[in-house]
């Protein structure tokens, strides 16, 4: 029932989508360049402060990552929705923004954190958002003002409504892990996924049971750190996931890479019903009681590995 009406409120128009008000996904250089000035756009650097202060986009607002992420033991964990709220009203957002996450842009794997900030502000409801495709890096090769100014802004007073349609929690990926019409992607390099390395966050090689494959790298063009266009991207899922299922979760070891794959999925393909799971398997692997994973090696195996740690 419930993906019933999450289905007719997109149809009816009624849930906020990446389309609204002509706002799209991602935007190349010279498109954010175009729009910049406008009242209601905020550009939202994501970098470390340090970088901020060398350069950054005329009118840009800093927030670095790590406001966006969780504890060391867990990145993925959503902050607190108080912190969050006071972070999006520090940076002059609310619903009538068109907010345009921008980040270094130097390797694929930099634009999850785009993504991830992305996912954040549409969890927390807002419908107007974009990435810049490239970060900085495509900015600065394009040619366009760079700043050294420090900018402040009003402050909003938005309150957030919870998107709950495209977050996933442990529970609801226990709930799905053995149902023929959910699907688990991991976002991951594919050693990860096989269980030939883990993360330090993780206590077990492998992947969670059923869970398939889809490394964050396929959605970038060949040789650059650009994500792919709407089209490529459908182009891409439909040969990956030639069927749609009820449910989609993205995963990866601490929803970094996820955001990647949920972003191109859900934002740029246009899947239906496409959640992410933050957390990921920094908490999948250290709940007290084990939680189903494939691909995990033999204890033997395990115990050579540590050991080849500690010895290197």
């Amino acid at each position: 029932m419930k993906r019933f009406l999450i289905a007719s409120a997109i149809a009816m128009g009624t849930m906020a989508g990446p389309s609204l008000a002509g706002v799209t996904p991602i935007l190349a250089p010279q498109d954010l360049e175009a729009i910049r000035t406008g009242e209601h756009v905020r550009v939202i650097d994501i970098r470390p402060e340090a970088d901020y202060a060398k350069n950054h986009i005329p009118g840009a607002v800093s927030a670095p990552y790590a406001a966006w992420r969780g504890p060391a033991h867990s990145p993925g964990q959503l902050p607190p929705i108080t912190e969050l709220a006071k972070l999006v009203q520090k940076l002059g957002v609310d619903e009538n923004t068109h907010a345009v996450v921008v980040s270094s842009g130097d390797t694929t794997t930099d634009f999850g954190a785009a993504a991830r900030v992305y996912w954040t502000l549409k969890y927390l409801g807002l419908p107007q958002l974009s990435v810049l495709n490239g970060g900085m890096q495509s900015w600065a090769g394009a040619g366009l003002p760079q700043s050294q100014d420090v900018v402040q802004v009003a402050a909003s007073n938005y309150e957030p409504v919870l998107n709950e349609n495209i977050l996933a929690s442990r529970n609801d990926v226990l709930q799905q892990i053995d149902n023929p019409n959910a699907r688990l992607v991991d976002a991951r390099p594919t050693a990860f996924f096989e269980g030939k390395t883990k993360a330090p966050t993780a206590s077990t090689p492998g992947t969670i049971r059923n869970a398939v494959n889809i490394e964050h790298s396929v959605w970038f063009k060949p040789g650059t750190n650009e994500v792919v266009s709407p089209e490529e991207a459908k182009k891409i899922a439909a040969t990956r996931f030639p069927e749609l299922v009820d449910d989609t979760i993205a995963f990866c070891n601490t929803g970094h890479w996820a955001a990647t794959d949920w972003f191109a999925l859900s934002e740029l393909a246009g899947l239906p019903n496409v959640r992410m799971y933050p957390e990921s398997l920094a908490e999948w692997t250290n709940t007290a009681d084990a939680l189903p994973m494939d691909n995990t090696p033999g204890r033997g195996t395990q115990l050579l590995e540590r050991l080849k740690n500690v010895l290197n």
